[in-house]
């Protein structure tokens, strides 16, 4: 039973060839043991969730997807015919494609810079190198995944640069408060999502930083309302939401 579900929801040339099309996108929820989709929802959590923060739901959706369906779709072309390849790493090295080229875009903070761009090539390379030496390891999703997540990272702007785009600085005193205040809270549920180690030096930097610029507000109420709502939707904790409140 479990080899014809391989066959029949794995991607191979075999399978294409006998009208699967459904394949690229089913060998995706199909693993070989439960190390094997341990390993890749490990993975998958803790990369999902930083590309999530950063782009959204809905672009991380078409960079999972989209990515697992090009690597395996190469896989296919490069496999043998009738060997079936199954697994999620196709999208998880999709991930990674789009965060390390967030790294070389002009418009990524320089806060992320540790999670992408070149921080991330001894993960990339390492992971490549161990492909090519085990076995069942299908390297040639992992490469098709990981160079269709580059590009697609690179045509694909993150969800801050909606609102960084095209704002002239002549202009930044125009500005009402209540527009200052949902800048700050939209830069900042963007990066803090991002870092989840309560002790990191990144995020004590920049809850010191969404302290200053809700000061500079010189309203408390409306800087208690931004606080608020990243306190309710969990960006920051108890402790750091008494600390600013405090110094507001």
């Amino acid at each position: 039973m479990q080899t014809i579900i391989y066959y029949y929801g794995g991607i191979s040339r075999w399978a294409l060839n006998r009208g699967l099309v459904y394949t690229p996108i089913s060998a995706l929820f199909l693993h070989g043991n439960f190390l094997h989709i341990a390993f890749n929802m490990f993975a998958l959590y803790q990369l999902g969730r930083l590309v999530e923060g950063v782009y959204g739901q809905k672009k991380f959706l078409i960079f999972y997807f989209g990515t697992g369906l090009v690597g395996n779709l190469s896989a296919a072309f490069f496999s043998p015919p009738t060997v079936p390849t199954i697994g999620s790493s196709s999208a998880i090295f999709g991930l990674v494609g789009v965060l390390f080229i967030l790294g070389f875009r002009k418009d990524t903070p320089t806060i992320l810079q540790s999670v992408t761009g070149i921080s991330l090539l001894p993960i990339i390379i390492i992971n490549l190198i161990f492909g090519f030496t085990a076995q069942n390891i299908s390297n040639s999703a992992h490469i098709g995944g990981l160079l269709c997540g580059i590009a697609l990272g690179w045509f694909i702007g993150p969800g801050y640069s909606n609102f960084r785009r095209h704002r002239p600085t002549t202009r930044v005193r125009e500005k009402s408060p209540q527009t200052v205040a949902r800048d700050i809270f939209n830069k900042y549920a963007t990066v803090l999502n991002t870092l989840s180690n309560e002790e990191s030096d990144e995020r004590n930097l920049r809850i010191a930083q969404l302290r200053s610029e809700l000061s500079n507000l010189n309203d408390y109420d409306l800087a208690y309302k931004v606080l608020k709502e990243l306190y309710q939707r969990d960006m920051i904790t108890t402790s750091e939401f008494e600390k600013v409140r405090r110094l507001i």
